[in-house]
């Protein structure tokens, strides 16, 4: 059993080590050990753990592999971009999970005649967008294009873009990004 697992998930709940405790009915002592695989739970213990955590015990059980990171669609994060379009985290951003990510997803809405950024920018990765539902005008620095439901296109790194809804319906995209190189 991986006692990383039961603390990648509980910080995914934002609960302290006394939180859990206070939940599960252990001392926050005995959860540490548990977690930093110092002591063995039983399966009774475990069994309360997985409740904690809405997990199947099973899940803390099973082997499998460190470099899987699973996203429920409950536990995604939204962020308001500063043009107030919504972004949802597809993937997670941080090398919590000890992995470096090789790449980023996540969906973004945008409100009949709104932009995803007030100006054209350019970040240091290599980027996808595919239009989920609606009508996607990407800026580029010197053309537009428009992309209707199932195209997609492909922005090299340093091109500066933003993208536009210019229809009265809402907009679904998603987009790939690689890594940002911030060297």
């Amino acid at each position: 059993m991986n006692g990383n697992k039961i603390r990648l998930l509980r910080k995914e709940k934002n609960l302290t080590i006394e939180e859990f405790a206070e939940i599960t009915g252990f001392t926050a002592s005995y959860i540490s050990q548990v977690e930093r695989n110092k002591v063995e739970p039983s399966l009774s213990a475990l069994n309360k753990i997985s409740n904690a955590l809405n997990v199947s015990l099973y899940y803390f059980l099973e082997e499998q592999s460190d470099k899987i990171i699973i996203t429920r669609k409950d536990d995604r994060k939204t962020i308001i971009s500063e043009n107030k379009a919504d972004i949802s985290l597809l993937t997670h951003i941080s090398e919590n999970y000890g992995i470096k990510p090789e790449f980023y997803a996540y969906e973004i809405t945008l409100k009949p005649g709104q932009w995803d950024s007030r100006i054209l920018s350019a970040l240091k990765c290599h980027k996808c967008i595919i239009v989920k539902k609606g009508t996607l005008l990407v800026e580029l620095s010197n053309s537009n294009e428009v992309l209707q439901t199932g195209d997609s296109i492909y922005i090299d790194s340093d091109l500066p873009h933003r993208c536009y809804n210019p229809t009265s319906s809402e907009l679904e995209v998603l987009c790939i990004t690689s890594s940002l190189d911030l060297s």
